[in-house]
Order: C-alpha cells, then structure tokens, then sequence
C-alpha cells in the first residue's frame, strides 16, 4: 500500500481526528510553527500517541510554498476500508443517498472544492473516473479543507459501465450541462440520485450524456455564459439535497 502526505494545518487536524483509518501515522511540524490550531495539533498527536517530527524548512520546502504546507504535515498508510463499491451503492439506493461522480476533471483545486461542498452538504459519496482524471494527491486534499478524510471516494474505470449498473440498481441519473432542458426545481425531490459533473472545458463526455435521465442546467441571468466546475456541482448539490 502507498505511503500518503498531506498537508495544510486544517487537512492535518481533520485527519488527526479520523486516526482510527490511518496506519503509522507520523506527524510534521516546523520548529517555527505556531497558533491555536498547532496547538491542537500537537495536543491531539500526543494524545494519539502519534509520532512527532519537528522539521527545518528545508523539509517543507519539498513540499511546495509556505502557503500551501503551513508548517504542517502528516505521513500514513491508509486503512483498507471492508465496504465495496456493489455494498456502498446498495446503502446509498436504501437510504434514498446521492452520489456524485465527476466525469474526466482535471484541475486538483475544482476536485478538491467540490469534495469539500459535497461532505458538507450530506453527499453520501463521490466518484472519479481513473483516466484522464485528476487522483486524490496533496493538493486535492488540501483543496477540500480535510473532506477527503470524511466522504467516500471510489475510483473506477469505466463511466459508462459504472452508470449503467447505478441505473440497474435504482439510481435516477443527473447531468449538469448549460443545455439541459431540466430546471433545478424538478430534482429536488429525485431519488436516489447519481449527479454527473463534466469536465472544466468539455462538459460531459456525448457518450456520458447519453445516458443520463435528466439533463439539468443552471439558470443564468448576467453575461456569462457558464460557470466553474466547482461553482456549478455546488448549486446543484445544494438543491438537490435542500
């Protein structure tokens, strides 16, 4: 099993505080770190019983600008959780859940916001396509505040198949595109729902699209014409579980 850093004081102590799906966990933190958060930090790895490595800057230079790590890092081996993807789907359709799956995005930053929106909502979990998609890496999980250590995120390998089962076992499917023909008053109620966001430039693959029950589209009244990935699967997560 890979080896994973995060960093970033709010990722860390998000982490910190899910210690039971981390193996050997050990903990970074520059010799010039400071504040309330650290603090925190620092209280929660002792009390975790977690290893403590205090860092010169040359350390966290690797790892990026100063704004990016914050003086803070966390080393582990993540746990192999028991439930499968056929298992996960099944409790999401018995408890009337939504997921969302993100068709062939590439910016960590968009990934990463709308993991964060999506945990904070209630999304009960989110998928990622393998190819041509961004993976779970540092900036992503930094990106999405910590969510990452929060909601269920499984990657797959082909779209098309993964759709196709969601809809044998009762999913409704929704696209996001700026030429639906849905308003986002008709889903509200919608349920299970399978949330399909595309691609920064492209929108949903045409094969994707194809697929979907309904294709719904953001109302806009200024003068642009379409929104961030991000921006846009947050307004319609938000009414959809509203």
């Amino acid at each position: 099993m890979e080896k994973k850093i995060i960093f970033g004081r709010h990722p860390v102590w998000e982490y910190l505080n899910k210690v039971s799906q981390l193996t050997k966990p050990s903990l970074h933190i520059s010799k010039k770190a400071h504040g309330k958060i650290i603090d925190l930090i620092l209280a929660k790895a002792q009390e975790d019983q977690i290893k403590i490595n205090y860092k010169e800057k040359d350390f966290f230079n690797r790892l990026g600008s100063s704004s990016k790590h914050q003086g803070v890092a966390l080393e582990f081996f993540p746990k192999e959780t028991s439930l499968n993807q056929d298992d996960f789907l099944s409790q999401v359709v018995k408890n009337n859940g939504v997921v969302i799956l993100l068709d062939q995005l590439t910016d960590p930053h968009n990934v990463g916001s709308i993991i964060r929106t999506s945990e904070a909502l209630g999304v009960d979990g989110l998928i990622l396509s393998k190819n041509n998609s961004v993976s779970i890496n540092s900036t992503v999980v930094k990106s999405s505040a910590g969510a990452t250590a929060y909601l269920k995120i499984i990657t797959i390998s082909n779209v098309a198949s993964f759709i196709e089962k969601a809809k044998r076992i009762g999913f409704w499917i929704i696209g996001a595109t700026d030429h639906g023909d849905s308003e986002l008053e008709k889903i509200r109620n919608i349920r299970p729902v399978l949330l399909i966001i595309g691609s920064e430039g492209q929108g949903m693959r045409r094969l994707t699209e194809e697929k979907i029950d309904y294709a719904v589209r953001i109302p806009l009244k200024g003068q642009i014409s379409s929104l961030n990935a991000s921006v846009a699967a947050g307004i319609i997560i938000y009414e959809i579980l509203k």
